[in-house]
């Protein structure tokens, strides 16, 4: 699934910009936040291709070694006395020259070092040909990522904010529900809601997805879970929240995460406004359709004009609403079918529910009457 992230397409616009830095020259620093899917090197590697001398460097258990002393020592080896060790020397030697190095789990203590080599290597590699620069690829991780080395002609920031939009989520949870046996409506609403509460988070989304519907639909649990395993606490005011994997921005405004929300008591509002607006685009559209059939259905049993609650006279069938349709139904002693009452009266709660700003119950989409709405009419 990992490697499907890096296929979307806002993933994959932000894989192009960075191999199109590369191609001219720049070394890249990646500003990620935490809870990034895996994949990004391998990623970039695949779009560069096989023609690049790639090299990949843990930086984990490398200690306090000075960087310029750590690559001559991997790379170039012993150099003649009169050369000095330094970013210049480094740079321009044949030993070094033409290859990309990621560098990767990079601390804090570390960082300090790299940095500063970094931004001094940026200033050799302008008067060296772009096909011989040797580039870095630099990952910078929660809070090292609000630390990058200044951009400069050699030397470009990659910040992943607003990389992600809706269809980019809408798209990786709609593989996810591959091959689930749901019913149709039950599947287009779990993979909008899901879509609306990831909003990034590859990880929220898998969570999810492996759920019974009813979770999907009633997801506070799980998300104060995803909080709690993340150590978001209700006041993250003490920290820069992007950095950590708390927000990020969704088609140009700044959006909280689901599970930041779900610990979070007055975020409870936005997580029902989201899940509301997820059923919304999917259920009053199958209503509508469903209604017209209902209206077939029941030409002959329904009576016109009707005249509503409000002095309304209504003359076109098509013009009956599913609240029209329960009334008329349900006040006529001579319709003797249950089971289409039922599904009428399933359909008038959820448009009620849904034109009231209320996300759905589990039990009204899971419900008998919802789910066999075909064999009821066909009945």
């Amino acid at each position: 699934m990992a490697r499907l992230w890096w296929q979307l397409p806002g993933p994959s616009r932000f894989v192009s910009q960075v191999v199109q830095d590369l191609g001219n020259g720049k070394n890249v620093i990646f500003c990620l936040p935490e809870y990034l899917p895996d994949g990004l090197a391998s990623a970039v590697r695949s779009e560069l291709g096989e023609d690049w001398d790639w090299h990949t460097l843990s930086l984990r258990d490398e200690g306090e070694v000075e960087p310029v002393h750590l690559l001559f020592d991997l790379f170039v080896g012993e150099i003649t006395p009169n050369q000095l060790r330094n970013t210049c020397t480094l740079a321009i030697n044949q030993k070094f020259v033409g290859k990309i190095i990621w560098l990767d789990d990079l601390t804090p203590k570390a960082w300090f070092a790299w940095k500063k080599f970094l931004s001094d290597y940026e200033q050799p590699c302008r008067a060296i040909p772009q096909l011989y620069r040797t580039l870095f690829c630099v990952s910078l991780v929660g809070e090292l990522a609000l630390d990058p080395p200044t951009e400069d002609v050699c030397l470009s920031h990659h910040c992943w904010k607003g990389v992600v939009d809706r269809l980019d989520m809408l798209l990786f949870t709609s593989s996810l529900f591959q091959g689930k046996r749901l019913p149709d409506l039950q599947k287009r609403v779990a993979i909008s809601v899901l879509t609306n509460l990831a909003l990034w988070d590859f990880d929220v989304s898998k969570r999810l997805a492996d759920e019974k519907v009813e979770n999907i639909l009633s997801p506070v649990p799980i998300l104060q879970e995803i909080a709690k395993e993340r150590s978001w606490c209700t006041d993250d005011s003490c920290v820069e929240r992007w950095c950590k994997g708390m927000t990020d921005i969704i088609e140009g405004k700044e959006k909280k995460h689901s599970a930041a929300l779900a610990v979070n008591g007055s975020g409870k509002v936005e997580l029902e406004r989201r899940i509301w607006s997820a059923e919304v685009g999917e259920i009053l559209p199958f209503i509508e359709e469903l209604r017209r059939e209902i209206l077939e259905h029941l030409a002959g049993v329904l009576r016109l004009p009707f005249t509503t609650r409000f002095g309304e006279v209504i003359k076109d069938l098509h013009d009956l609403e599913i609240g029209h349709i329960d009334y008329q139904i349900s006040n006529n002693s001579t319709f003797f079918d249950p089971k289409m009452r039922k599904l009428v009266r399933r359909l008038r709660d959820i448009r009620n529910a849904l034109s009231h700003l209320e996300s759905i119950s589990p039990e009204l989409l899971l419900c008998h009457e919802i789910n066999d709405w075909h064999r009821i009419l066909r009945h």
